[in-house]
């Protein structure tokens, strides 16, 4: 989980400088014209220009490969039931993996050969320039193999395997599927690297993450809800819809939504362009709790406030969904450190930490009301929720997760009703 945080929070960077006008930026795009894009982020909209030699590559995580199959790439959203089809160029593919660590990467390969898929590049259509990875250049580079099983890289005769087999994930570039003129508003995502002038990005190279057209399968004459939450949230999703089905529109931002500080970052993308016929949101629910465990005070509440400052902009109804509890089956909660963050995952930190602290930042926002997910399992503590309280598993499934979605669901219709 902290690997996963730290990719995240990556790749995220705001305008980090890694030479002297050499600039990264990252956000949802947003239209501007046909010589290039906006990009828009919790610190503002950036200004992109293309030119004939922008490099374009789509963002895939590596689990999808799985949805290769004769020459197309399902790309299954996230938190959708939107697949969109990507059409790949016939011909050889390069495939490109660099190393930090040269000499043990080279020792893994030759003894269990096998490269990891961390940091994969993928260049359809080039025949590749075999190497094996050097301190001078530590790329290992091969021809890659899409249909084999598992993948692999042949360098120079040899077929390596390229997997995560020892765990993780993590994500691709595509070369030479994608254009400029794919470089959608309001349903991808960007990470724009190029050379800044003046107040403008000249993009070498833009990475683009299709997050998904949240107004594709929407009802023109219901209300748009968008429920924001980790993994809880994914738990209670069927309940949610099924009790809200036919009465409005639902959406969840393609991902889990993690800590309040990956919230903080990516707000501004999930809510996409609001502003737009078709695009704005009656309903708007929110959570950050389990993912900030081991948070501080200071840094939840900030983050918390950050997001509700881009909230109200939408002029939605707002709705907090407190933290569900942590079943007795873990550790009871201490005091917190010295350095005050709470103490992790334990039996009652959502009592005692994340939930005062977050209801303190609520109260400074009286339009915004509450859905008491956590009052609601304690309150069933004998009979739907019994066996899960004795346990050591914060998610819920079953009928226990169902009762949660039509409990926020009841929550969304009477405000609807205010």
């Amino acid at each position: 989980m902290n690997r996963m945080l730290v990719c995240f929070l990556l790749a995220c960077a705001i305008c980090q400088p890694v030479h002297a006008n050499e600039t990264t930026v990252s956000g949802l795009i947003i239209p501007r014209d046909n010589d290039g894009m906006y990009v828009r982020n919790p610190d503002g909209q950036f200004e992109i220009e293309w030119t004939d030699k922008t490099e374009v590559a789509l963002q895939v995580n590596t689990r999808l490969f799985s949805g290769l199959k004769d020459g197309v790439l399902s790309y299954k959203v996230r938190s959708s039931n939107q697949v969109l089809k990507f059409s790949l160029p016939r011909g050889p593919i390069t495939g490109i993996i660099r190393t930090r660590k040269v000499e043990t990467a080279l020792k893994v390969a030759n003894e269990e050969n096998w490269i990891p898929e961390f940091g994969l590049i993928l260049r359809f259509n080039e025949s590749p320039r075999d190497q094996l990875p050097t301190k001078a250049d530590p790329r290992f580079v091969g021809l890659w193999g899409p249909t084999t099983k598992p993948r692999t890289l042949c360098i120079n005769g040899n077929k390596y395997e390229v997997s995560l087999k020892k765990g993780g994930q993590t994500s691709a570039l595509l070369f030479n599927i994608l254009t400029t003129k794919d470089c959608k508003p309001f349903v991808s995502r960007a990470t724009v690297t190029g050379q800044k002038k003046g107040d403008i990005i000249i993009a070498d190279e833009i990475h683009v993450l299709p997050i998904g057209d949240q107004t594709a399968h929407d009802d023109p004459k219901l209300p748009r809800y968008l429920f924001i939450g980790d993994s809880i949230s994914g738990n209670y999703n069927n309940g949610l819809r099924a009790e809200l089905r036919g009465k409005f529109n639902l959406h969840h931002p393609p991902t889990n939504c993690g800590p309040s500080g990956k919230g903080k970052n990516s707000i501004v993308e999930w809510l996409g362009g609001y502003n737009q016929k078709g695009r704005h949101w009656d309903v708007i629910s929110f959570n950050f709790g389990h993912w900030d465990a081991g948070n501080d005070k200071t840094t939840y509440q900030s983050n918390l406030e950050a997001v509700i400052k881009e909230l109200k902009k939408t002029n939605a109804k707002l709705i907090w969904v407190t933290t569900c509890p942590v079943p007795h089956g873990y550790p009871m909660a201490g005091p917190l450190t010295k350095d005050g963050k709470a103490p992790r995952r334990t039996s009652g930190v959502m009592k005692q930490y994340l939930n005062p602290w977050a209801l303190q930042v609520i109260k400074r926002h009286p339009q915004i009301t509450i859905c008491d997910q956590w009052q609601f399992v304690k309150n069933h503590e004998d009979d739907i929720y019994k066996e899960w309280w004795t346990g050591k598993n914060v998610h819920f499934k079953g009928d226990a997760a169902d009762a949660l979605g039509r409990f926020l669901a009841d929550h969304v219709e009477k405000i609807m009703t205010q």
